[in-house]
């Protein structure tokens, strides 16, 4: 099991890679949380309202997943962050097995 941790725009731009994510079968569910982001451009300190997309997959289907993000994604360089679980109930696993089979 992996998720996928990816800051987007807007939550528009989130929806619209999580639906196509979900619909290609290469996540079982996203979600979708807006927040404020700090961080770092050409030594400037900047601030900015963003989306969080928080995915979930298998390794099998990661890079085809972050195909599609990069390929629906506005930014030169998107944050796509492959987080591997430690622990997950069997059964939600199955569920996402299951969804991306």
């Amino acid at each position: 099991m992996i998720f996928l941790y990816i800051t987007c725009r807007d939550v528009d731009e989130a929806k619209k890679i999580g639906r196509a994510l979900v619909e290609k079968h290469l996540a079982a569910c996203a979600n979708i949380a807006p927040i404020q982001s700090v961080y770092s451009d050409n030594g400037k300190v900047k601030e900015v309202n963003e989306a969080s997309l928080l995915v979930k997959t298998v390794e099998q289907k990661v890079q085809q997943a972050e195909d599609v993000v990069r390929a629906l994604h506005s930014y030169k360089l998107p944050c796509i962050a492959s987080l591997s679980l430690y622990r997950l109930n069997r059964e939600y696993k199955e569920w996402v097995v299951s969804c991306v089979a």
